[in-house]
């Protein structure tokens, strides 16, 4: 199928160019590329900032976000700057936001689906390794998970990320690993004059059911692993011959 032969095309096309994260030190503004972010009262304060990799940044700019909000955000930080005197002490930091999109939230949710069948009008998808990008990143309870959707143009994906919640950890390399199974759908029908491309994705799932589901049944809560597990290829003439990938695993506390 197409989409197989043109993973590596994907990933350096589309994956590298939208998701890698480099610090910049320009004239002493640090501009950390694009990351992940949740909005949050900070503290005692009033204010709203974003709980990044980095650190709480604030600005003005994200008083119009809600509670718990999700966002990819790109912003330069300052330290010359007179708000950013003592910015360690005060446990945030003020930026200048020069970019912010919205990050599509839901849960992952029980019971797993069937992993032996396609679902109706799935489609084919290509979820990103940990290592190749900075924003496949657990915060707070949000899993920021970029993936690539081979489909046309246009098209609703309803994106699902399920699992077992009576698996018991696999443990390798002393790491105690889930497993979670990503799925894309699509909800309109598909566009007959438009070819397939890969369409650049990232969702945030709040695994606090699943991290709590976990503890309930007793299970090992120190270095715990998930990985996902995502349909990377279906066959046009026959659709009940596909196969799965799997990511490395990623800790998530």
């Amino acid at each position: 199928m197409r989409y197989k032969n043109l993973i590596g095309f994907v990933l350096m096309a589309v994956i590298v160019s939208l998701f890698t994260s480099c610090l910049k030190d320009i004239n002493n503004v640090y501009n950390p590329g694009t990351t992940a972010a949740v909005v949050r009262q900070h503290g005692d304060s009033a204010l709203m900032m974003a709980n990044t990799r980095f650190g709480w940044i604030y600005t003005t700019k994200l008083s119009s976000y809600s509670e718990g909000k999700c966002l990819l955000v790109s912003f330069d930080y300052d330290p010359s700057l007179p708000e950013n005197t003592d910015a360690e002490q005060k446990g945030y930091f003020t930026v200048t936001l020069q970019g912010v999109t919205a990050v599509s939230q839901q849960n992952a949710d029980k019971p797993l689906t069937d992993t032996l069948a396609l679902l109706t009008n799935e489609q084919p998808v290509l979820a990103v390794n940990p290592n190749d990008s900075a924003l496949f990143v657990k915060l707070e309870d949000y899993l920021f998970l970029p993936s690539v959707c081979w489909t046309t143009e246009g098209r609703t994906l309803n994106w699902q990320l399920t699992y077992d919640p009576a698996q018991k950890a696999a443990v390798e390399n002393r790491k105690s690993i889930y497993s979670l199974y990503l799925r894309a759908v699509a909800t309109t029908g598909k566009p007959e004059d438009k070819a397939e491309e890969a369409i650049a994705v990232i969702n945030a799932f709040n695994l606090a059911n699943f991290i709590k589901d976990k503890r309930e049944q007793g299970e090992r809560d120190a270095d715990m692993y998930v990985r996902i597990h995502y349909i990377d290829r279906i066959n046009p003439k026959d659709s009940t011959r596909f196969g799965w990938g799997v990511t490395d695993p990623l800790l998530i506390n």
